[in-house]
């Protein structure tokens, strides 16, 4: 008879590791984006208005690999609440840039320091060499699917 359970076996391949993996960052951080009435979708768009600026909601969404319907109501969220400001691209016409407001700045700036904390509290099981190589095979495996799935 097949037991649910919620932890990872030894035998779970990568790829489901990863993603236990990844909606566990999720939560370690939504009680304090939910105080802040933002979600997860709405945190990663104001950390990629801020690496990333001026920038569309199609590079947001193809940057995070999310669903595109997603993105856009946190994109429209967002501006409805005066934290991104929306441009018309001047190469484009049909692209609408996106950046940060000094409302959205000021945002980001209360949560990054509660991203750092959770950064780490996370990273703190691994030594820097192994926090190097994850990295890099991430970067391996994304970049992989990238080329294979354009």
């Amino acid at each position: 008879m097949f037991e649910p359970t919620s932890q990872p076996k030894q035998n779970d391949n990568v790829l489901n590791l990863c993603h236990m993996l990844s909606n566990r960052i999720g939560k370690a951080f939504l009680k304090e984006l939910e105080l802040k009435d933002v979600s997860v979708a709405d945190w990663r768009v104001l950390m990629t208005l801020t690496q990333h600026a001026p920038t569309s909601g199609i590079n947001i969404t193809s940057r995070w690999a999310m669903d595109k319907m997603t993105i856009n109501r946190s994109i429209k969220s967002l501006h409805k609440r005066g934290l991104i400001q929306k441009k018309q691209n001047r190469k484009d016409k049909r692209t609408v840039d996106l950046i940060l407001t000094p409302l959205g700045n000021s945002l980001y700036s209360e949560l990054l320091p509660i991203a750092n904390d959770r950064f780490h509290k996370i990273m703190e099981s691994l030594n820097k060499v192994e926090e190097k190589n994850l990295r890099l095979i991430l970067l391996k495996i994304i970049n992989h699917i990238d080329k294979t799935t354009e």
